[in-house]
């Protein structure tokens, strides 16, 4: 399946064919647009809810957001802020998934992996190539850059438990959110909008727009980095066949943010992304492509990885 049959809609890959008719009846498409949001804010509330009741009752603060955690250190709340957005956003996005399986009649893999099980190799490959393009593009920023503050995971004013903390928890809360949002929009989303159309360059640039704006940060260059990942971990997802790739990619990326970058909290400043630092988002998707091809040029055909053109579900009747 080369890349410009894919792009002109000339073939269909494994992944989008795991939509079915029903996912363009109009009927089912507006009813999940009125509860499939319901139902994640319900699920995502009652999880935090919980999450909440549990620390006080074992008399621990979790409420970052409430200022329960005022007096802790920086890197504790920070760690504690990030686990809970990512269970926040596991939650919703399981309730979407949930209100989909029943309106379309589906099962909730077919959102996330056209393969038999989820492959967590690909998972491992994807937070590699992630890991290992930002440690680099990490560093070479530092090297040039003129001014900037030291890195929260190398902060020797920090105690380096706290580092480690820190860094677990990070770890743990970019990977949910990770799913969550490759789940939402690399998975619904994306084989939603592909229901409706061929011209997959099309709804690949949607599905990054749409991903860009979700974060609610509106500096061009913010937009543009953001769009520009959302339409790579798109195409893996195409081009792999699921969203294991993307998932391990996509919590790498924010994982450097938070380990190389920035101390994320509820108060830190909106992202800004100047000439130079596009020009690393840019060459960050470069670097992510040339695996995702790689990959896929090792493991078109073996069995198990069904990444290769599958019959076009949208010309079948609906049963």
């Amino acid at each position: 399946m080369s890349a410009p049959d894919l792009l002109s809609g000339r073939t269909l890959p494994a992944f989008l064919a795991q939509a079915s008719p029903r996912d363009r009846e109009w009927r089912r498409v507006a009813l999940m647009v009125a509860l499939g949001p319901l139902a994640a804010i319900a699920l995502s509330f009652a999880v935090i809810l919980l999450l909440f009741a549990s620390g006080h009752a074992l008399g621990i603060p979790l409420n970052v957001l409430g200022g329960e955690m005022a007096g802790l250190p920086r890197l504790m709340r920070s760690g504690v802020y990030i686990l809970e957005v990512g269970l926040g956003l596991a939650a919703a996005a399981a309730g979407l998934l949930l209100a989909g399986a029943v309106i379309f009649r589906r099962r909730l893999g077919s959102w996330v992996t056209a393969a038999t099980r989820f492959r967590w190799s690909l998972l491992g490959w994807g937070l590699a190539a992630g890991g290992l393009a930002l440690v680099g593009l990490s560093l070479a920023a530092q090297v040039f850059a003129d001014e900037g503050g030291v890195a929260p995971i190398f902060d020797s004013a920090e105690p380096a438990s706290q580092r480690l903390v820190y860094a677990l928890t990070s770890f743990s809360g970019f990977m949910i959110a990770a799913w969550a949002e490759e789940v939402v929009f690399r998975g619904y989303l994306l084989q939603q909008m592909s229901a409706f159309s061929r011209r997959l360059w099309l709804v690949l640039l949607v599905n990054g727009l749409v991903f860009a704006l979700f974060h609610l940060e509106f500096d061009p260059g913010a937009l543009a980095a953001r769009t520009l990942l959302g339409m790579v971990l798109a195409w893996s997802a195409l081009r792999l066949g699921g969203l294991e790739f993307g998932i391990g990619a996509h919590a790498a990326q924010n994982l450097g943010i938070a380990l190389f970058g920035e101390v994320l909290l509820p108060d830190t400043p909106q992202t800004v992304i100047d000439g130079g630092g596009l020009g690393m988002e840019v060459l960050l998707a470069v670097i992510l492509i040339v695996c995702v091809e790689v990959l896929y040029r090792r493991r078109a055909g073996l069995q198990g990885d069904p990444i290769s053109t599958a019959s076009d579900p949208r010309s079948a009747p609906a049963p």
